[in-house]
């Protein structure tokens, strides 16, 4: 069974995820909120002096591959998501 959450982040906060899933299938995530978060594998890449970053825009959906060992974006770590604005991001794991 998959595995739905909606987390909302405060302005020019810092948030770790965990997105590993035990099992392959898809990962969504949308970026709920009217700015864009930056997203990042180190906690002071994403910050506001960060350089080393992914940008998820407003209003966009990102489908991914999921999977405990090959193919995943975050296999065993925790992804940092920062928001320069409150905003609320939706992650749904579908297996």
């Amino acid at each position: 069974m998959g595995r739905i959450f909606r987390t909302t982040i405060a302005e020019n906060t810092t948030t770790e995820i965990d997105l590993s899933y035990p099992t392959p299938g898809k990962l969504f995530i949308r970026n709920a909120g009217s700015q864009g978060v930056r997203v990042g594998y180190d906690p002071l890449d994403v910050g506001s002096t960060g350089v080393n970053y992914f940008t998820i825009d407003a209003g966009v959906v990102y489908q991914l591959d999921m999977s405990p060992n090959v193919g995943y974006v975050a296999q065993k770590q925790l992804m940092y998501f920062h928001a320069v604005a409150n905003t609320t991001m939706e992650f749904w794991f579908a297996n």
